[in-house]
């Protein structure tokens, strides 16, 4: 199930985006210490919680057996600003039915684009869900380096149909 998020979730959506960090993108931080301390900064809980309570934000998490499994977050400029999966559940559908939702929310704001940079492990991810490259690697946080990448949207009424509840 995917559902907005609430400030109930800032724990486990955290745990969730650190975790995702530490443990799945190890090939783009190269568990440079230093690296990991800058990305990791400001995923706290009351970071979290600013971050949904922002008019400009739209935050959904994903739960399974009531427990959140992945968390992804798009601004009203259409950039993508968090998406991540828990570690041990990736390859299950989580991220492509938060993407979904995230979709759906930038269609009914009219947007024709939805943006973001991706890690090293995320580029193919984003390639199968139609987002193509949008300028060259940045560096990023120390060794990390991010991938810039679009979509162009185009609207479609089952996408908005099905984006909440887990379709």
């Amino acid at each position: 199930m995917v559902r907005p998020a609430t400030a109930q979730d800032a724990a486990p959506a955290i745990e969730v985006v650190r975790q995702s960090i530490m443990v799945s993108c190890e090939a783009d931080h190269k568990n440079d210490g230093a690296t990991l301390d800058r990305w990791l900064a400001n995923k706290k809980p009351e970071s979290f919680e600013s971050w949904i309570a922002n008019p400009e934000n739209f935050c959904v998490v994903a739960e399974s057996e009531g427990v959140v499994r992945g968390v992804g977050l798009i601004h009203c400029s259409g950039e993508v600003r968090l998406f991540y999966v828990s570690p041990d559940h990736q390859r299950r559908g989580f991220g492509r039915r938060i993407h979904l939702a995230l979709e759906s929310h930038a269609l009914s704001l009219g947007l024709p684009r939805m943006r973001l940079e991706s890690t090293l492990l995320a580029r193919k991810f984003y390639e199968a869900l139609g987002y193509i490259p949008a300028g060259t690697e940045k560096p990023r946080f120390g060794v990390l380096r991010a991938y810039p990448y679009e979509k162009p949207l185009q609207p479609d009424s089952s996408i908005q149909a099905t984006a909440l509840g887990g379709a």
